[in-house]
């Protein structure tokens, strides 16, 4: 069960803290059954502060967990990898939360028979409204995937995907918090200039992009028809979006997810 797997954390950072977050929110994961390695005290003091253990040892981490969390940054994994090979046993579960490594690159790099998942999350798996694709490697048993997803949906939505997806999926719900925040940013931005207190523009700029959501996933209608809806003939919705799109709004979009998926995918051609 999934309350009484002990998990580890290599690379302690933000995405790994996310993670953790969600599952400590949700009671799922005790502290005391969280250790979490990093490279420097300033990080592992995040982790102290929960109640985790911590150590500046990634073999430690390894020897004291049952599900590994890798989340360094891509070009460190290999090194980590060979770092902890030989700690690595057939009751180890390892989870990559590093960007554009394949399961085959991971599992050349373990012992024969590791099992691997590798997983896409996202930074809202911290308050719990993430969202979370992820594979299994050859070796990954349908056991050890169940275990993973009833970790998983405490940080939010989760669902396993074609490993060919992910390098997509990591541009779109990976990367795209932060096109949304530079979204809500500028809508507060926008009521600002127009004569609204900022704290109130930001309120109403963040709380509707979590409703447009809301309707999006619980309406089953498509987005555009759902625009459709909104802008009333000759209104100032249909002004507002003429303006967006006179200034290539949704090409701009489909051109940053295409740099992201390509960012992904060299990535990947790097570290196999």
């Amino acid at each position: 069960m999934a309350g009484n797997v002990k998990v580890g954390f290599i690379g302690g950072g933000k995405m790994a803290q996310a993670i953790a977050s969600g599952f400590l929110l949700s009671g799922l994961v005790k502290p005391s059954d969280i250790i979490a390695s990093a490279a420097t005290e300033k990080t592992l003091n995040i982790w102290k502060e929960w109640g985790c253990v911590t150590s500046f040892s990634n073999k430690r981490v390894v020897d004291t967990s049952q599900m590994v969390f890798i989340g360094v940054k891509p070009h460190l994994v290999l090194q980590v990898l060979k770092e902890i090979h030989d700690n690595v046993t057939g009751q180890h579960i390892i989870v990559s939360v590093a960007n554009g490594i394949t399961t085959t690159t991971f599992e050349k790099s373990l012992p024969v028979g590791t099992s691997v998942i590798r997983t896409l999350p996202n930074m809202p798996c911290a308050v719990q409204a993430g969202m979370t694709a992820f594979c299994r490697g050859k070796n990954a048993s349908d056991a050890d995937v169940t275990l993973l997803d009833e970790l998983l949906v405490a940080t939010g939505v989760c669902k396993e995907v074609k490993e060919d997806y992910l390098d997509i999926i990591s541009a779109v719900s990976g990367s795209g918090p932060a096109y949304i925040y530079i979204m809500i940013s500028a809508l507060a931005d926008g009521a600002v200039k127009c004569g609204l207190p900022r704290d109130l523009a930001q309120l109403l700029a963040a709380n509707m992009v979590g409703g447009a959501a809301k309707m999006v996933t619980q309406s089953g209608k498509h987005p555009d028809q759902l625009k459709d809806e909104i802008c009333s003939p000759g209104g100032s919705t249909i002004a507002a979006i003429h303006e967006m799109e006179k200034n290539c709004f949704r090409g701009t979009v489909i051109s940053a997810v295409e740099a992201a998926v390509n960012k992904s995918k060299a990535a990947g051609r790097d570290n196999k």
